[in-house]
């Protein structure tokens, strides 16, 4: 149960808790938040942060500690739709609001300028994300080790549906439109070379010894060949 400073929230300390400090706030709005709930704790209900469910993720509202700062983060698994922050109530409630209204992401934008939307919120609006997610990655100067891998890849022409994610040098190919729980083959550097192999196949894998046979490896196992 987290501690809520009454000088800093004295209407959410009033309340007993954000989530019907939120409801209440609604109410008198008249703006549709769902049903926010703090999230079970060892210790109960954590008071000091809401959520709350909408057709396009979880809008999570927590608190800042040394300022009066409301925080809200809208997330649909890892991905995310928008994140920002607020010191009132009733422009964060008119937020989750018209979120879950379904306002587009560049309305809710302009309308509630203390949000920011994802770097990908407005791509997959779009229902093009994939094609987004590659062009970032191709392009951003943090990848730019990589991009000769990108480059082979996506020039293939075979992978262009699959979701691409860059970590640690490690190149995953996802199926399920950036589910990290879904399918995937994973591209390794490995002393010099790379390492294929495909999470939906329980085998070591294979080395290619440059990008162009990484390639060739990869399409092998879009294949099952």
């Amino acid at each position: 149960m987290s501690a809520i400073d009454p000088g800093l929230y004295p209407d959410v300390f009033a309340k007993g808790g954000l989530a019907d400090a939120i409801v209440s706030v609604a109410r008198r709005r008249g703006a549709d938040v769902g049903k926010p709930v703090g999230p079970a704790t060892a210790a109960g209900a954590d008071t000091g942060t809401a959520v709350t469910e909408s057709a396009r993720g979880t809008l999570r509202v927590s608190l800042a500690a040394e300022s009066r700062t409301f925080f809200l983060g809208v997330h649909e698994r890892r991905f995310v739709w928008a994140e920002g922050a607020t010191e009132e109530l009733d422009p964060l409630v008119d937020a989750i609001a018209a979120w879950r209204g379904g306002m587009a992401v560049d309305d809710f934008a302009a309308r509630f300028p203390f949000m920011t939307p994802g770097r990908l919120a407005r791509a997959r609006e779009a229902g093009d994300v994939v094609r987004a997610q590659w062009d970032w990655l191709r392009t951003a100067e943090v990848h730019a080790g990589e991009r000769d891998l990108l480059t082979a890849f996506h020039e293939d022409g075979r992978f262009d549906g699959l979701f691409p994610v860059l970590t640690h040098g490690v190149l995953r190919l996802g199926f399920g439109g950036g589910d990290p729980a879904a399918r995937a083959i994973t591209v390794a550097p490995e002393d010099g070379a790379y390492r294929v192999t495909d999470t939906g196949v329980p085998d070591p894998g294979e080395v290619a010894a440059s990008a162009p046979d990484a390639v060739a490896a990869a399409a092998r196992r879009l294949t099952g060949g």
